[in-house]
C-alpha cells in the first residue's frame, strides 16, 4: 500500500496537534511529552550536573559519569520538529566519531533520551572559549592568538583531508563551515579543542538539503558562503583568518551597520587592516591577514598546512617558546603575558637593531671598564 505525500497544510495541522513530520508521515512530537534535563536528571549511566551552553539547536550539559567516574558533556537536541535537524545532528556524531585528533573535541557516545530524543555523549572541556577571552581581555597577546590559530589549523589540516565513511558512502574530507570564536575552546592546561561540526558537510556534496538557507555565522562566513557558490577547504580558511583578526585587533574586519552593509563589505573584499584598530604586528602576521581574507580563494593559503606553516614561522620570529607551552602558561596566569613584555620582540626582525660583530667587542670591553669603575667607586664608599 502506497503512502500519500503530505500537503503543506497537512504538515501545518499535523504540527499544530503536536506530531513531528517524518518523511511522508506524521508521529508524535518527542518534546510535547519530555522536557529538556536540568540538573539531578539522569541520561543513561550520567547524572546532569549543570546547564553549561544553550544554542538555537541544542543544550549541552556537563554531567558526571556514574560508572566511570569522569566528568564529560552531554549535547541534546531541543525542539527539532524537522527531520532535517535530527539528521545533522546524528551526522555531526558521526563525523566526530570517526575523528581522532587532539585539537578536536572527542565524541563517546550516542543516544535516545526518553527513547526518542538525540543525544551525543562527548569529552568535557574544562575551559572558555575564544569569544569570552576576547570579552574578557579585548585583544590577546599576538603569541596567545598566533599559537591558538595554530592550533586551529592542525585540526582543520585532519579534518579537510581525511576519508569519513557516512550514510555508506566514504567522502575524502570535509569543511566545517562555522569556524568562529565560539567554536574554539582552549582548556585551563592550554589546550586548544575545535567544537560544533553540526554544519560541516563532505567537501563535493552536500548531505542535507538547506535550500536557501545559509548556515554558519554571517560575521564569519566566506564571500563564496554567502553568495551560494561551491565551498572547499579555503573557505574555513578564510573564517579563521576573521577569528585571528578579531583575537589581536579587539575588533571585527569587516565593521558594519546592517547586514547590508557586511555582505556588500564581504563580496568587494573589503575590510580593515588590522592597523586601524591601533595596533601594530609584524609584517608577516599582517601577510597572514591578507591572504587568508583574500576575495578569490585562489589567493588565500590553499591548505591549512600551509597556514599553520606560516603561522608558526610567524610565531617563530617573535618567541622560541613552543605554542603548546605559551598557552599553558597564559591560562595559568594570563596576567604574566601581555603586549607590554612582548612589545620588543614582536617588532619585526628588519625593525631590531643589528650590531657587528666587532662593536659587540668594543661594547663588551666598554661594559668591562664601567664595572671595574663602577667596583672601584662602591669600594671607595664603603671604606669611608
Amino acid at each position: 500500500m502506497m503512502n500519500t505525500p503530505q500537503s503543506p497544510q497537512d504538515n501545518a495541522q499535523a504540527h499544530h496537534e503536536g506530531r513531528l513530520h517524518v518523511g511522508d508521515q506524521a508521529v508524535q512530537n518527542p518534546y510535547q511529552e519530555q522536557p529538556m534535563p536540568k540538573a539531578g536528571d539522569k541520561i543513561g549511566p550520567n547524572r546532569v550536573e549543570l546547564l553549561v551552553g544553550e544554542g538555537g539547536m541544542a543544550n549541552v550539559y556537563k554531567v558526571w559519569h556514574e560508572g566511570l567516574e569522569v566528568v564529560r558533556a552531554i549535547k541534546v537536541l531541543k525542539k527539532a520538529f524537522h527531520q532535517e535537524s535530527r539528521e545533522r545532528f546524528l551526522t555531526e556524531a558521526k563525523i566526530l566519531a570517526d575523528i581522532n585528533h587532539p585539537n578536536i573535541v572527542e565524541i563517546h557516545n550516542i543516544g535516545l533520551l526518553g527513547h526518542q530524543i538525540p543525544f551525543i555523549e562527548m569529552e568535557f572541556v574544562e575551559g572558555v572559549s575564544v569569544k569570552q577571552l576576547i570579552a574578557q581581555h579585548r585583544r590577546l597577546p599576538l603569541t596567545v592568538a598566533l599559537s591558538i590559530t595554530y592550533f586551529v589549523s592542525q585540526a582543520l589540516q585532519y579534518a579537510h583531508v581525511k576519508n569519513y565513511t557516512l550514510y555508506g558512502k566514504v567522502y575524502h574530507g570535509l569543511v566545517h563551515r562555522d569556524i568562529k570564536p565560539d567554536n574554539v575552546v582552549v582548556s585551563k592546561d592550554g589546550v586548544v579543542k575545535l567544537m560544533d561540526f553540526g554544519v560541516a558537510r563532505p567537501s563535493e556534496v552536500s548531505l542535507h538539503t538547506v535550500g536557501a538557507k545559509i548556515v554558519g555565522t554571517l560575521i564569519y562566513l566566506s564571500p563564496e558562503q554567502l553568495n551560494g557558490t561551491s565551498l572547499d577547504n579555503r573557505s574555513d580558511l578564510f573564517s579563521l583568518g576573521c577569528v585571528i583578526y578579531e583575537m589581536i585587533s579587539g575588533g571585527r574586519a569587516f565593521p558594519h551597520k546592517s547586514l547590508q552593509e557586511l555582505v556588500q563589505k564581504k563580496m568587494k573584499g573589503e575590510y580593515e587592516p588590522v592597523s586601524a584598530h591601533g595596533v601594530q604586528v609584524p609584517d608577516s602576521v599582517v601577510a597572514i591577514i591578507d591572504k587568508s581574507l583574500a576575495l578569490n580563494p585562489d589567493h588565500r593559503f590553499q591548505s591549512a598546512a600551509d597556514m599553520g606553516e606560516a603561522l608558526f614561522a610567524a610565531l617563530h620570529e617573535i618567541t622560541a617558546r613552543a605554542p603548546a607551552d605559551i598557552l599553558a602558561r597564559f591560562m595559568a596566569n594570563p596576567a604574566a603575558l601581555t603586549m607590554v613584555n612582548l612589545k620588543l620582540k614582536s617588532l619585526p626582525r628588519h625593525h631590531l637593531p643589528v650590531v657587528s660583530k666587532k662593536n659587540m667587542i668594543l661594547w663588551w670591553i666598554a661594559l668591562a671598564v664601567a664595572s671595574a669603575a663602577a667596583v672601584g667607586i662602591i669600594a671607595a664608599i664603603l671604606l669611608k
